[in-house]
């Protein structure tokens, strides 16, 4: 796939040079620096870890973050190098979430500056591009970069950032499209010295946007994932262990051996955007299917080294505006398996996973607790990244139902009120004498006809507001709450697995402040 990118590249310059060059003054060079920094301090109860069984971790801290981005603009052509600084306040021996270091007394600290953005965009097609002679204009974006285009619910399909190429075109006035490819684990030179199997994964994706009447707006998205040896990155990235399956399986030394999981999933569907006076719906549907290597096994005397994907999600927005009053309601549903269902005894695959990445951040704006959007840097069950929300429809392979409502009333134009309350559940019941950490929500073995228990994952209610006090300040003040559910008692380790004996989930509190500063 690299090799045939690079060489459809080679091409596409190959024959922008052959057109007639155009002699014109070039414009006047320009840079521009923006940029964001929050200032945030978070108080929260069983909150930091994977076990809810054990309320006794309670976190208080401070922190900064900094994202700064430097632009370079020639006519049409940018460059942008976006930075990113993540700091807590008082010296620590491990970072917080989310953040490289900390500022003690002196406050000097080396090496911890982040590049988050590092890309060039210029004209592909139409008037002073690459390729003039093709009439319709489009842009092509190369490097290190955000995902645009492929989602109206960030996290659903491909949130955050990646390192690639896109393609952006404007075909008519009311018809758009998105063509992205992702370079997820890249295999370079390979020498004698070379011991490790190196392996290649990638993604793919194309989006159109069509306005087909006024208010209307429907995106139809594919997304083919292709990982080699399992998916690489940060913890957002890739698809995470669920049930004791590591997708990121076992490189074998010098060679290609099964044990390396190679993925190869489909996903299809579209969104949509409806706006009817005060009435708005914001639907989305998709489907994914494929396949998943898993190690190989025997099952009626064949061996089997692979499983299909079958599962598909729905999530949908409907909401009314009543003057300064904004109500609102979102509901998701993506199915799940049977605690009996084992991946590695060679049950297919029957819950849904964000098909690239979700950037940290699906559901943001519906939840404080699961998925955080004033304290971002982390969320609920963290330790677990099958289960978590944010970087997971599914809650581990058991699946999903959730149900929001929100209420948002602007007092002023400065000031703004909020309300959210979210009840949530499994679709398939799960084991109560589960294990929640890094490899999942592992259940006991009790035999193959074992049924779930629980399904319950809890309520909960979030209250904010937001002041813009001066200008490009603004203060934003939540306090969280949630009622844990069953779903959440676990075993906690093999000793008490083993001797059935199941811990009760304790309640999840948060109360954060946070100064965000614009420019």
């Amino acid at each position: 796939m690299r090799r045939t990118l690079v060489v459809v590249l080679a091409l596409i310059a190959a024959v922008g040079l052959l057109a007639p060059p155009v002699m014109a003054q070039a414009p006047a060079p320009k840079v521009t620096i923006n940029g964001l920094i929050d200032f945030v301090g978070s108080i929260s109860k069983n909150w930091a870890d994977a076990d809810l069984t054990n309320a006794r971790d309670q976190f208080s801290y401070t922190r900064e973050r900094g994202r700064i981005d430097i632009i370079g603009e020639v006519g049409k052509s940018k460059m942008v190098w976006g930075l990113e600084l993540d700091f807590t306040n008082g010296q620590s021996s491990v970072a917080a979430p989310g953040n490289s270091s900390s500022f003690d007394l002196d406050t000097d600290v080396a090496g911890f500056t982040e590049t988050k953005w590092l890309y060039v965009e210029t004209p592909l097609t139409g008037a002073g591009s690459i390729l003039p002679f093709i009439p319709v204009a489009s842009t092509i974006r190369g490097g290190a970069q955000p995902f645009r285009g492929h989602e109206y619910k960030f996290g659903l399909i491909a949130g955050g950032d990646f390192g690639g190429v896109a393609v952006e075109t404007k075909w008519t006035p009311n018809v758009s499209s998105t063509l992205t490819w992702v370079a997820v684990r890249e295999a370079l030179f390979r020498t004698v010295s070379t011991t490790a199997r190196q392996a290649e994964s990638y993604a793919l994706l194309a989006s159109a946007e069509v306005a087909p009447m006024k208010g209307l707006l429907v995106k139809p998205t594919w997304a083919y994932k292709n990982g080699d040896g399992g998916n690489t990155g940060s913890g957002s990235a890739g698809y995470q262990s669920k049930d004791g399956f590591a997708y990121t399986g076992s490189s074998v030394a010098g060679g290609t051996g099964a044990a390396s999981h190679k993925t190869y999933v489909h996903t299809i569907g579209a969104e949509a955007k409806w706006t009817m006076a005060a009435f708005r719906f914001e639907p989305s549907i998709f489907w994914q299917l494929g396949t998943q290597g898993i190690a190989p096994i025997r099952v009626n005397n064949q061996v089997k080294n692979a499983v299909d994907v079958r599962s598909w999600i729905f999530d949908g927005i409907a909401g009314y505006r009543l003057g300064p009053l904004d109500l609102s309601t979102r509901f998701m549903y993506t199915p799940g398996q049977e605690t009996q269902h084992i991946i590695t005894n060679g049950s297919d695959i029957g819950y849904f996973q964000t098909p690239v990445n979700s950037g940290f951040a699906y559901m943001t704006g519906w939840t404080e607790i699961q998925t955080s959007q004033v304290e971002y840097n982390n969320a609920l069950i963290t330790g677990c990244g099958g289960c978590t929300l944010r970087q997971n429809p599914s809650f581990d392979k058991y699946g999903r139902i959730m149900w929001a409502v929100k209420g948002d009333y602007a007092l002023t134009p400065a000031l703004n009120f909020y309300a959210i309350v979210n009840a949530s559940w499994t679709d398939k019941d799960l084991d109560k004498t589960q294990i929640v950490g890094a490899a999942g929500s592992v259940a006991s073995r009790r035999g193959e006809q074992i049924r779930g228990e629980n399904d319950y994952l809890g309520t909960e209610l979030d209250l904010g507001m937001t002041w813009r006090f001066a200008p490009n300040v603004a203060l934003d003040l939540v306090w969280a709450y949630m009622w844990t559910g069953s779903a959440f008692d676990q075993s906690t380790n093999a000793t008490n697995q083993n001797a059935g004996v199941v811990n009760s989930a304790k309640d999840v509190y948060k109360a954060i402040s946070r100064i965000r500063f614009t420019f």
